[in-house]
């Protein structure tokens, strides 16, 4: 299974994502694909907008995804807010694959 956070503080949020899913075998996995393909669009998104100087960490490896922005800018923080969103969703429909931790 894999599991998600959101950490807000002040002015700044970090999402953390981490494990696979285990909906189906490697190479096949809807669960797995959704959540890496939401993962990698909200930072290449946020660079692509030139909004990287928001990121103040982000962490891309197999099984792991780590993003932390700063919430001071709008558009970055609706960007994160969206991922929260659609991780949300994702783990709504797959519970067994997708969990949300505190």
């Amino acid at each position: 299974m894999a599991t998600y956070k959101i950490i807000r503080k002040d002015k700044e949020a970090t999402v953390e994502v981490q494990g696979h899913a285990n909906y189906s075998s490697y190479g096949t996995d809807i669960v797995c694909a959704s959540i890496s393909t939401a993962c990698i669009f909200t930072a290449n998104l946020i660079e692509k907008l030139n909004l990287s100087y928001n990121i103040i960490d982000l962490v891309c490896e197999e099984g792991y995804f780590r993003l932390q922005v700063k919430t001071t800018d709008t558009t970055a923080n609706a960007i994160f807010e969206n991922l929260e969103y659609t991780l949300e969703e994702i783990s709504k429909q797959y519970p067994k694959n997708l969990k949300f931790i505190n």
